[in-house]
Protein backbone atom coordinates (compact mmCIF):
# COMPACT_ATOMS: atom_id res chain seq x y z
CA UNK A 1 0.00 0.00 0.00
CA UNK A 2 2.96 2.13 0.32
CA UNK A 3 4.17 1.99 -2.62
CA UNK A 4 0.31 3.98 -3.86
CA UNK A 5 0.93 6.10 -2.16
CA UNK A 6 4.26 7.22 -2.68
CA UNK A 7 3.01 7.11 -6.57
CA UNK A 8 0.07 8.83 -5.77
CA UNK A 9 2.00 11.79 -3.91
CA UNK A 10 4.79 11.89 -5.99
CA UNK A 11 2.35 11.78 -9.50
CA UNK A 12 0.20 14.65 -7.17
CA UNK A 13 3.77 16.71 -6.91
CA UNK A 14 1.02 19.10 -4.48
CA UNK A 15 2.27 22.78 -3.44
CA UNK A 16 3.84 22.22 0.37
CA UNK A 17 0.82 23.76 3.04
CA UNK A 18 0.50 24.21 6.82
CA UNK A 19 -3.20 23.18 8.16
CA UNK A 20 -4.29 24.92 10.68
CA UNK A 21 -6.10 22.67 13.18
CA UNK A 22 -8.02 22.57 16.30
CA UNK A 23 -7.00 20.06 19.10
CA UNK A 24 -9.64 18.64 21.38
CA UNK A 25 -9.16 21.27 23.76
CA UNK A 26 -9.01 24.14 21.39
CA UNK A 27 -5.31 24.63 20.82
CA UNK A 28 -4.80 25.90 17.29
CA UNK A 29 -2.10 23.29 15.39
CA UNK A 30 -0.30 23.77 12.45
CA UNK A 31 0.03 20.94 10.69
CA UNK A 32 2.38 20.86 7.71
CA UNK A 33 1.14 19.05 4.21
CA UNK A 34 4.32 16.35 4.83
CA UNK A 35 3.58 15.28 7.86
CA UNK A 36 0.55 14.27 6.84
CA UNK A 37 1.61 12.67 3.71
CA UNK A 38 3.87 11.30 6.29
CA UNK A 39 1.21 9.59 8.10
CA UNK A 40 -0.30 8.21 5.30
CA UNK A 41 2.46 6.34 4.18
CA UNK A 42 2.88 4.78 7.69
CA UNK A 43 -1.29 3.83 7.61
CA UNK A 44 -2.00 -0.02 7.73
CA UNK A 45 -4.80 -2.26 7.23
CA UNK A 46 -8.05 -0.97 6.94
CA UNK A 47 -6.88 2.43 7.40
CA UNK A 48 -5.05 2.46 4.86
CA UNK A 49 -7.80 0.94 2.00
CA UNK A 50 -9.98 3.78 3.24
CA UNK A 51 -7.48 6.63 2.76
CA UNK A 52 -6.69 4.99 -0.37
CA UNK A 53 -9.99 4.57 -1.88
CA UNK A 54 -10.71 8.14 -0.58
CA UNK A 55 -7.69 9.76 -2.81
CA UNK A 56 -8.88 7.57 -5.82
CA UNK A 57 -12.29 9.48 -5.46
CA UNK A 58 -10.76 12.41 -5.26
CA UNK A 59 -9.10 12.07 -7.77
CA UNK A 60 -11.28 10.46 -10.18
CA UNK A 61 -13.76 13.62 -9.33
CA UNK A 62 -10.72 16.19 -9.92
CA UNK A 63 -10.96 16.88 -6.13
CA UNK A 64 -8.67 19.14 -3.80
CA UNK A 65 -6.52 16.66 -2.17
CA UNK A 66 -5.10 19.16 0.23
CA UNK A 67 -9.31 19.30 1.65
CA UNK A 68 -8.64 15.52 2.57
CA UNK A 69 -5.01 16.39 4.41
CA UNK A 70 -6.68 19.00 6.02
CA UNK A 71 -9.33 16.50 7.07
CA UNK A 72 -6.92 13.74 8.01
CA UNK A 73 -4.52 17.01 9.54
CA UNK A 74 -7.10 17.57 12.29
CA UNK A 75 -7.68 13.66 13.27
CA UNK A 76 -3.79 13.97 13.71
CA UNK A 77 -4.03 17.25 15.96
CA UNK A 78 -6.26 15.20 18.29
CA UNK A 79 -4.02 12.52 18.43
CA UNK A 80 -1.19 15.35 19.34
CA UNK A 81 -3.27 16.66 22.37
CA UNK A 82 -1.20 15.80 25.64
Amino acid sequence: MNNFFTTFFNEKNLDFQYYTVNSPNGTPNLIPSTVVIDAIKNTKGQEAVKIKDMLIKIDFFNGDVHNYLQHLAQALAKDLDF
